[in-house]
């Protein structure tokens, strides 16, 4: 297993929070971010290496951004 991790960031909060996470491939982080509200900016890592930056858009859809 790989491990990953995301950097959420939400309106409502005040700080960011991360999610430390173990799988195979980084699809599993739509598993793990799929309850979260709409308008939230999630940043997917492989150890020091940024894999995504996404906005979820509505239910069940994320909008990528392009890596800088």
């Amino acid at each position: 297993m790989r491990a990953f991790h995301l950097i959420i960031s939400d309106t409502e909060a005040t700080e960011p929070r991360r999610i430390d996470f173990h799988a195979e491939g980084p699809d599993h982080a739509f598993q793990i971010a799929r309850n979260e509200n709409q308008g939230v900016d999630v940043a997917l890592w492989e150890g020091r290496h940024l894999l995504a930056r996404m906005t979820k858009t509505e239910a069940n859809v994320w909008k990528l951004h392009p890596l800088d």
